[in-house]
């Protein structure tokens, strides 16, 4: 099981570590997919678009150095549901839009496909919290140091 939540680890930290660089290089384009969604008050947007982002930054580092990895597995999972119920919505909303995943670097359009594959990232998380133990980690390195 270790091996395999490296290798989560690995993909989910970058995934959220890449998906979040653009989001915060041009927040604007973040904050118009955001409202594209037709989900959340516009006095919301653009706070959300200046967070998020780096949240979803901090969270994949941390998850690929192996720092408190059951956390923020965890809250890249809280995400994910988030960004999977809004997707849902779009489709079922009828909006052809881009997801704005990966900010100015674009997405692919909302569609059932998109919350399935987020349901398998949902599903990668869920696995880190549930074994979190896993090797070439932060965590594990400053355990040893302690012994």
């Amino acid at each position: 099981m270790p091996y395999i939540t490296l290798l989560f680890r690995l993909f989910i930290g970058g995934y959220f570590a890449f998906a979040a660089v653009e989001k915060i290089i041009d927040p604007l384009v973040f904050a118009t997919s955001i409202n594209n969604y037709h989900m959340m008050p516009e006095s919301l947007v653009n706070a959300f678009a200046l967070v998020i982002p780096w949240l979803e930054l901090l969270c994949g580092l941390m998850l690929i150095v192996g720092y408190k990895v059951r956390t923020n597995a965890a809250l890249c999972g809280a995400m994910t549901v988030m960004f999977t119920i809004a997707v849902a919505w779009a489709v079922m909303q009828g909006l052809q839009i881009d997801c704005g995943c990966f900010g100015a670097k674009g997405g692919e359009e909302v569609s059932w496909m998109k919350v399935l594959k987020n349901t398998g990232l949902f599903a990668m998380c869920v696995f880190m919290v549930l074994f979190p133990t896993s090797v070439l980690t932060v965590d594990g390195w400053m355990e040893q140091r302690r012994a």
